[in-house]
């Protein structure tokens, strides 16, 4: 910048005038700046050695004049300069202008400039002073930073979304804004546009609650109803992100449509679980409905074929009424079974298993079947097999017995042999059969629901159509796949390969029913079916065991705080009082009752069922229709751990006294 000094008479003491001169030069260097005076007496110009350096010249070989110092401007910035000089000089006021130098080496310097009149005492223009800067680096930072918002205006506006770029206040709009809001980006140019016109408010406080969210901090997503230009209300999500570079930008989405299908989805999400829950109510009810009588039939009818006097006729009569009875409920099983996979609520139970001793099990149940239809059935297990695996036992049987079941069902002649071959970390199993085959198109249909190869077999072999599709989803649920390989007339081979890790040693088998060890119990037996009072009570009074009834839960709690039994079976449904409620009730009275076994005895078979019973405090469930095997081995057990905790309690009793 260009500085014009008085006469060094002027200035007093040489030595003062040269230290102030140095600093004025340092002072100069540091910020960058310059100082001229033109007198107007002579018309002569002075520069500070900053402005020497500015314009590329040395003090010593260029001499400064009005004329030469204009020389390094375009004609355009010369008449600009001195149309500023005399508007200054004729109102005594300032001056400004801008400029580029070129430099001897080529470059280009910008310079920025400016000055006032200076008077005398009269306050005649006896000069003009003022001050030059190298402006050079913000030019080129301006430049840069006007580049990449321009860029950043091209990005914005080929966003397929809404756009909206702010700084200082001014909004530039995409396309997609220009869309979504039915106003043009003319229209939508300030922040206190945008409020008045999209949201209607005239107080200020929309624009007032912009400025405080910017000063916390954006949310991550904002969401806000807009009108439209032509007074559509509209959803409108916003992303927000500030630089304090380029500004602010919003990506604005309209989601009207998206709120409403959600709104929609959710809607439909929630009548598909009033839905389900009607249908998971519907099944519950239907199975106790039908399992209640299925007690009686399945249960008094094996009562009848244990009598030795019943007549031959009669006996084939009474094993009409089992197998009849126990495919009924092998159906309301698989029905059960199916609704649970496909609404995901069926859980695997893995425990340690033998996988031999599985396969003979299973094969031994329909050996009697085989050996009616004179066919072989037989299995072949690889040596390399681990002795024992981890797996749910009771889900791999229900999938073995259904693939063997039907194995031996449609092979009227030759054999059926099982498989199992050890895999790397599992097994794979296979059931192959001389049965009638499966036509090639049918084979693709097997795993799926009510499907069997053609509507004759249903009519000759009966059936569902559930099993299959039950295993398939069985299987896939173990984590392994299911397939078949058939030739119409010559038999098939379905098979299935899950994951088995190696266990150490196998679940110990349900306890034999020990009979003398179930005789001298007493047991209260709470069921208001007097049917099932009937067959309950000749079961276990067969086996020496000493029986109580009670009709109903209010009827029981009467009955354990008045006698003492070794174990309670309890009904869930009853008048008055259900067993449920009755369970918790028992176990709040405390003392020997807080340990009391208790059964639930209920043709409620699923699996938030039996939780309900076992979070009441009951500690086991039979379901209906009873197998008594199993109830039996269930009483041993819990009322001989019962018996061991009584006497243990009573030695410590003693101890204490």
């Amino acid at each position: 910048m260009w500085v014009l000094s008085d006469d060094a008479a002027d200035l007093g003491n040489t030595d003062v005038q040269a230290k102030r001169m140095r600093l004025l030069q340092m002072s100069e260097r540091l910020a960058g700046v310059g100082y001229w005076r033109v007198c107007l007496s002579d018309r002569t110009i002075e520069w500070s050695d900053e402005v020497y350096r500015m314009h590329g010249v040395e003090r010593q070989s260029f001499e400064p004049t009005i004329a030469n110092a204009l020389s390094f401007y375009e004609p355009a910035i010369r008449d600009r300069i001195n149309t500023a000089f005399d508007t200054a000089l004729q109102e005594n006021g300032e001056l400004t202008w801008e400029g580029a130098v070129p430099q001897p080496n080529g470059e280009i310097r910008h310079i920025a400039a400016k000055g006032c009149c200076e008077v005398d005492e009269t306050g005649k223009a006896i000069g003009l002073f003022g001050v030059v800067q190298d402006v050079t680096e913000q030019k080129r930072s301006d430049a840069t930073q006007q580049d990449s918002v321009d860029r950043l205006a091209r990005i914005i506006e080929r966003l397929p979304a809404g756009a909206v770029h702010v700084q200082h206040g001014v909004l530039s709009i995409n396309a997609e804004v220009e869309r979504i809001t039915g106003y043009s980006r003319t229209e939508l140019t300030t922040l206190e546009q945008w409020f008045l016109l999209l949201t209607g408010d005239t107080t200020g406080k929309m624009l007032e609650r912009y400025y405080q969210r910017r000063a916390n901090g954006f949310a991550e997503i904002v969401t806000a109803t807009i009108r439209r230009r032509d007074g559509e209300m509209r959803q409108i999500e916003y992303r927000a992100c500030e630089d304090t570079a380029v500004g602010e930008i919003w990506i604005l989405q309209d989601v009207t449509e998206r709120d409403a299908n959600q709104a929609e989805l959710i809607e439909a999400k929630d009548r598909a679980e009033v839905a389900a829950m009607s249908k998971a109510q519907f099944l519950a009810n239907m199975s106790h409905e039908i399992r209640t009588p299925l007690t009686a039939i399945i249960g008094f009818s094996g009562l009848l074929a244990n009598q030795a006097v019943l007549p031959g006729k009669a006996r084939h009569w009474v094993s009409r009424i089992e197998d009849a009875s126990k495919a009924l409920l092998a159906i309301v099983n698989d029905v059960l079974d199916f609704s649970k996979l496909e609404d995901g609520s069926i859980e695997l139970d893995p425990e340690p298993f033998d996988p031999r001793k599985l396969v003979a099990d299973t094969a031994a149940l329909l050996i009697d079947q085989a050996a009616a239809k004179s066919i072989g059935l037989d299995y072949q297990i690889d040596p390399h097999l681990p002795p024992f695996a981890m797996g749910d036992t009771g889900r791999l049987r229900q999938v073995l017995l259904n693939l063997m079941g039907n194995a031996v069902k449609f092979t009227s002649k030759g054999s059926v042999v099982v498989r199992v071959l050890a895999t790397p970390g599992g097994a794979r199993f296979s059931v192959s059969d001389t049965g009638i085959g499966i036509p090639e198109v049918a084979v693709d249909r097997l795993f799926k629901r009510f499907v069997q190869a053609d509507g004759s077999i249903s009519r000759k072999f009966g059936g569902t159509g559930l099993g299959l599709a039950i295993s398939k989803r069985l299987v896939e649920k173990m984590g392994g796949e299911i397939g078949v390989h058939s030739r119409l007339g010559e038999g098939s081979t379905f098979w299935f390969e899950i994951p088995l890790p190696e266990a150490s040693q196998a679940a110990p088998d349900l306890a034999p029913v020990d009979l003398e060890q179930a005789g001298g119990l007493r047991i209260l037996l709470v069921e208001d079916a007097e049917a099932n009072q009937e067959l309950v009570t000749t079961i276990l009074r067969s086996v020496g065991i000493e029986v109580d009834v009670a009709v109903n839960g209010a009827e029981a709690i009467e009955a354990v705080k008045a006698s003492a039994y070794d174990l309670v079976l309890m009904d869930v449904h009853m008048p008055v009082m259900g067993g449920v409620e009755a369970t918790r009730l028992i176990r709040e009275h405390g003392g020997h009752l807080a340990g009391l076994p208790i059964i639930a005895l209920s043709a409620n078979v699923l699996p938030e069922q039996v939780q309900e019973y076992r979070d009441a405090g009951m500690n086991a469930h039979l379901g209906k229709p009873i197998n008594p095997r199993e109830m039996l081995a269930t009483i041993n057990a819990w009322a001989a751990g019962a018996s061991c905790e009584g006497e243990e309690a009573d030695e410590d009793e003693a101890l204490a006294g």
